[in-house]
């Protein structure tokens, strides 16, 4: 090992690519982190369906991380490309010398190859997870056969590492695995800084996900916005992403509502603080989540947030950072932006930057991981 450094093989079922460029880009951020006290190899295998060949391999140093991502072209029988995405991460592995441990990042289908791997080199297995899907109501809505995979998949891994405890206690009902332990997220405190504290004369709210309805619940937040604008409040709501902006814009021009919800493409990580800075409040109305990325940036930025209790959202939430509501709830979503609109005051940008800082930089979490990878060695 170099300079006595582990060599970890992390194995990702998402990964940031050509394909979707922002797809787990919270595990390359997390890989990224690792990395200061490691030597880390990425592997992670996509489809591509512009694809002239069958496979084409991308092998790149990304910010310390060595990133090789295999490309294949999707069979037109959908069940072999389960099969060829296997063989895709294989050509990968055959491009890596040696490793002291895997780091799978997402159970499915990475981990296929990453049980794989543990019985031909005797290597252990780490297991990071932040797939919402361990909720029961989804998990059960699952392919039989991938409920069967994941849980022989969970049996193999050594130590299991969670974005928080809500979904640690999730995954115990699939399978239990022994050692655990709660990771957060972690947010590069480089690009992020708190914005001036002042009282804005209009209030600006952000959202900005991949503004999936059925995750996100973005009519609910229309819906909201819409009901305020009608009884006079005066605001500007930003919403958008790297998702389809058709409902947003639909819903504004169909209540003629351009003077106060924008809608905005897809943000750059770096350009996401400058936007969080300019807002006064971040609203996250979602269905499900584990511990979204979102609410430990817009903390970081110092903007407090409103926030459905679901997942792990409440396990980072300190008293005074804004409000936590209900799922589904218009009422309470219309009753927290208008304390906003209001002026209720909350903790100070620099309290809330500060907590970030503590809890989820790129060395504390670096830290948290390299212990885990030590117990599991030793």
């Amino acid at each position: 090992m170099e300079n006595n450094k582990k060599h970890i093989l992390a194995l990702a079922s998402w990964y940031p690519s050509r394909v979707f460029l922002d797809n787990g880009d919270f595990i390359q951020r997390y890989l990224r982190a690792i990395s200061i006290k490691n030597n880390v190899t990425l592997i992670h295998a996509i489809k591509d369906s512009a694809l002239k060949k069958n496979y084409e391999i991308s092998d790149k140093n990304n910010h310390n991380v060595r990133e090789i991502i295999i490309y294949f072209k999707p069979s037109i029988f959908r069940p072999f490309n389960l099969i060829k995405q296997i063989i895709a991460y294989l050509k990968g592995v055959k491009l890596v010398e040696n490793f002291d441990l895997i780091h799978l990042n997402v159970t499915y289908p990475a981990g296929i190859v990453a049980v794989y791997l543990k019985k031909k080199y005797r290597k252990p297995i780490v297991l990071t997870e932040h797939w919402t899907i361990f909720s029961p109501e989804r998990f059960i809505e699952l392919a039989f056969y991938k409920k069967i995979l994941i849980k022989r998949i969970l049996e193999q891994v050594g130590f299991l590492t969670t974005v928080s405890k809500d979904l640690s206690d999730k995954m115990g009902l699939v399978c239990k695995i022994k050692q655990t332990s709660i990771i957060p997220n972690v947010v590069d405190v480089d690009l992020f800084s708190s914005k001036d504290q002042q009282i804005s004369k209009e209030k600006i709210f952000l959202h900005l996900s991949h503004l999936g309805n059925e995750h996100k619940n973005i009519i609910g937040m229309l819906n909201v916005a819409k009901r305020l604008v009608d009884e006079g409040y005066h605001f500007k709501f930003q919403i958008g992403g790297n998702g389809d902006l058709s409902l947003i814009d639909h819903f504004i021009s169909q209540n003629n509502l351009s003077n106060y919800i924008q809608s905005f493409g897809r943000l750059k990580h770096e350009e996401v603080n400058e936007k969080m800075k300019q807002a006064d409040c971040f609203v996250l109305f979602s269905n499900y989540e584990n511990q979204p990325c979102v609410q430990i940036e817009a903390f970081a930025s110092g903007i407090p947030v409103i926030a459905t209790d679901v997942g792990g959202i409440a396990e980072f939430f300190p008293e005074n950072f804004g409000f936590i509501i209900s799922k589904k709830d218009e009422e309470q979503l219309y009753l927290a932006m208008k304390k906003v609109i209001n002026n209720t005051q909350f903790s100070s940008s620099k309290e809330m930057n500060s907590y970030a800082k503590m809890n989820f930089s790129t060395e504390v979490i670096s830290k948290k991981i390299d212990n885990v990878y030590n117990n599991v060695l030793r």
